[in-house]
């Protein structure tokens, strides 16, 4: 009984996985990592903007009274024309970081299922694999949240125009906030931090209460000894 319940547990945290790699992916492949509206200093009440992008691409609207007008924004391509409109460092860490958290992902989703099947006679293959995987999962989701807060704050908290909208009196100042993809990836965290929750309560065995009988027993034999 008890082993089918660490089994369970253990296929338990590959569902885990699969939802921290959902999670990631979504947020790798969606647009929101940024939200942010626009107005035109030049004339602030009859203007209106909306932009979000993500790791790749975008959209923004923008309305100066005459009704609203969608473009497309490729990231890459704004990098090229504009370095200094992103932290490209932090850009690139964001990805990278992604990327192998949805490597260790895969590794512990894998592990997990064989886990499932088998007890392996290799250390880094059991538990204690499991416990690495979705920790380097943590560690790396973790770090793209770091790398993206650092980047909104540093760059996208006061402007995500390009220098054409810019030159043209439009300002994003201040009505900026982080988008749904960057919470994704911080759903990603805490999915495996409750993997690896499961992998402890669901191995380890309790432990069991030393048996005080046979100690009452053997004073209660000397005792009639003593008669």
């Amino acid at each position: 009984m008890m082993n089918l319940y660490r089994r369970g547990m253990i296929f338990a945290t590959f569902l885990g996985s699969c939802l921290t790699l959902a999670l990631s992916g979504a947020a790798m492949g969606t647009k929101h990592w940024v939200e942010a509206h626009a107005r035109r200093t030049s004339n602030p009440n009859d203007s209106d903007g909306r932009i979000h992008f993500g790791l790749f691409y975008g959209s923004k609207y923008l309305n100066v009274a005459y009704g609203w007008r969608r473009y497309d924004i490729d990231v890459m391509e704004v990098l090229k024309a504009e370095p200094e409109f992103l932290i490209w460092g932090l850009w690139l860490a964001t990805i990278g970081c992604l990327c192998l958290a949805e490597v260790f992902a895969i590794v512990s989703a894998a592990f997990a299922v064989i886990n499932t099947a088998i007890t392996p006679v290799s250390t880094i293959a059991g538990i204690i694999g499991l416990y690495i995987w979705n920790a380097l999962t943590v560690i790396f989701n973790l770090a793209a949240v770091v790398t993206w807060a650092v980047q909104f704050h540093k760059k996208l908290h006061d402007n995500v125009m390009t220098q054409e909208d810019l030159d043209i009196n439009w300002t994003s100042k201040d009505m900026a906030h982080v988008g749904y993809s960057f919470w994704f990836v911080v759903g990603a965290v805490m999915v495996s931090l409750i993997n690896i929750l499961v992998i402890y309560f669901g191995t380890n065995k309790p432990r069991e209460k030393k048996n005080i009988n046979p100690v009452m027993e053997e004073k209660g034999n000397g005792a009639i000894m003593l008669y």
